[in-house]
């Protein structure tokens, strides 16, 4: 597959006819005078950059669909015949890549211009809107419908204030109830462990309890036996005494 000037050249003449009709539309931008001329024809730009975006799109393609071609037949590069016109398609790659770039550049340039028209506009019909409102000559009902509009328009930006508040609360709310969701399982395992713990206290307390009666009845037998072994003791050496005694006298 091979480049083609004639491709090139179609492409560069779509693109001219979109910029064309792009700059129109600029040109009228600047002279609009109310906020619905001046969103009909700001959507008509974005429209035609969208379409200037598809072709340079189309062109991108169709440069990545040259390089796969080129990739794959490389083994065909033998003659001499064959090896000057792929020069001559490499020039010609080449020229085609460089107006994209160009023609990308001339996009960017495009939404610059179109940014800086819409708010240029945009200022200049509410300049328009606050000297008809305050300069006394127009009618009753126009300085009525001029108010009424401002009047909607702060009220439509400070709702869209209060919503986008109510919504970060609305978050944060959520992302409470989500922390406090993930810290109930543990709290509630940390209860039960608690609870372990106390009934554990409680089997220790009555064991150390019933030791301390053990004991304290082991003491008292002990005792008991010892006051037995000395009566025994002392019963059994007087009879020992009684006998000798008898025996000797």
């Amino acid at each position: 597959m091979k480049f083609k000037m004639g491709d090139l050249q179609n492409y560069l003449n779509d693109l001219l006819t979109i910029d064309c009709e792009i700059q129109k539309n600029l040109q009228h931008l600047l002279i609009v005078s109310s906020e619905d001329a001046l969103e009909k024809k700001s959507n008509e730009i974005k429209r035609g950059i969208r379409e200037f975006k598809e072709k340079l799109n189309e062109m991108k393609d169709y440069t990545e669909s040259f390089n796969l071609n080129e990739s794959s037949g490389f083994l065909s590069k033998i003659t001499r015949s064959s090896l000057q016109s792929d020069t001559e398609s490499n020039s010609s790659k080449e020229v085609f890549i460089n107006q994209l770039q160009i023609e990308k550049e001339h996009l960017s340039n495009i939404e610059n211009r179109f940014r800086n028209a819409y708010l240029s506009a945009k200022i200049k019909i509410e300049q328009n809107e606050r000297e008809l409102l305050f300069s006394g000559n127009p009618s009753q009902d126009e300085n009525e419908v001029i108010k009424r509009n401002l009047t909607n328009q702060m009220i439509v930006k400070k709702s869209n204030q209060l919503s986008s508040k109510f919504n970060e609360v609305n978050r944060q709310l959520k992302w409470i109830e989500n922390q406090t969701s993930d810290l109930l399982p543990d709290l509630k395992e940390s209860s039960n462990s608690i609870k372990n713990v106390q009934q554990d206290f409680g089997l220790m307390k009555s064991s150390i309890s019933e030791g301390k009666r053990l004991l304290v009845r082991l003491g008292r037998r002990e005792f008991t036996d010892k006051l037995l072994i000395i009566l025994s003791l002392c019963f059994f050496f007087s009879v020992v005494f009684y006998i000798v005694w008898k025996r000797i006298f």
